[in-house]
């Protein structure tokens, strides 16, 4: 009998999440550089329980690509860290962000100068 795909290592665990979509989104990334995942938690249950220590998700990889796994889970971080994923591929930062900081400014502005005159 041929086994397809069977595993040669055994799976450790590698991180815990928090939030299962943070940890479907860390899986996924994994799985795009060719590392088998497997999830771990009360909240992809039958029942799911999303409140408090029972809500964290464990991401489990074969042993031989721990290290491999770890780099992409660090980078993934970092990138969340400086909001990569707000900038674009010519680096700048989308305009409506700018737009509305100057509203926002102009509005405290506003609520500053209109204080002023009150008191």
């Amino acid at each position: 009998m041929d086994m397809v795909n069977e595993p040669t290592g055994r799976f450790v665990p590698l991180v815990r999440v928090g939030d299962v979509s943070r940890a479907r989104v860390l899986a996924a990334r994994l799985e795009a550089e060719g590392i088998e995942v497997r999830l771990h938690s009360e909240a992809l249950g039958p029942y799911p329980v999303t409140v408090g220590e029972m809500a964290t998700t464990e991401l489990w990889v074969l042993d031989d690509r721990l290290e491999e796994a770890n780099a992409v889970v660090l980078d993934a971080e970092v990138k969340e860290a400086v909001g990569e994923s707000d900038i674009q591929s010519d680096g700048a930062v989308p305009e409506f962000r700018l737009v509305a900081g100057i509203l926002i400014a102009i509005v405290l502005l506003a609520v500053i100068l209109r204080l002023m005159r009150v008191f």
